[in-house]
């Protein structure tokens, strides 16, 4: 998806070419917020596991979640273009840490089933999915 979206004109970056991929969520989270890079994932598990909620939130990292995955990368390419106005207002507006839910109907909501971001520092055994 990074290189598609690199060749419509859109500055993104691959994290096999940064070398993270394989890497633990908890190494590259600093360095996405620290950039204030806009993370578009899949891999929403990162709101239930507290240390990887907890450094969304303490790195101040904004993050687009599919709901879908990515079994589909030209739907999926379709949906962050047509959308691609929405999310830069989305970005240029919220204060982080954020978390939204791109649903593959272009709806974007801040809650997805029983997953949001949790406000504030999470304490000792808090979930992600508990609030």
């Amino acid at each position: 998806m990074p290189k598609a979206l690199t060749l419509v004109g859109y500055d993104c970056r691959n994290f096999v070419d940064l070398g993270w991929a394989g890497k633990p969520d908890l190494e590259w989270l600093p360095w996405v917020g620290k950039a204030q890079w806009l993370l578009f994932s899949c891999n929403k598990k990162q709101l239930i596991v507290p240390s990887e909620c907890q450094a969304i939130i303490e790195n101040k990292v904004g993050v687009i979640y599919l709901t879908n995955g990515e079994e589909y990368p030209a739907k999926v390419l379709r949906l962050l273009l047509t959308k691609w106005d929405t999310l830069k207002l989305l970005w240029d507006t919220t204060e982080r840490p954020f978390a939204r839910f791109i649903h593959p109907n272009g709806k974007i909501t801040s809650k997805y089933r029983n997953l949001e971001l949790p406000h504030g520092i999470m304490k000792q055994g808090e979930l992600g999915m508990e609030r």
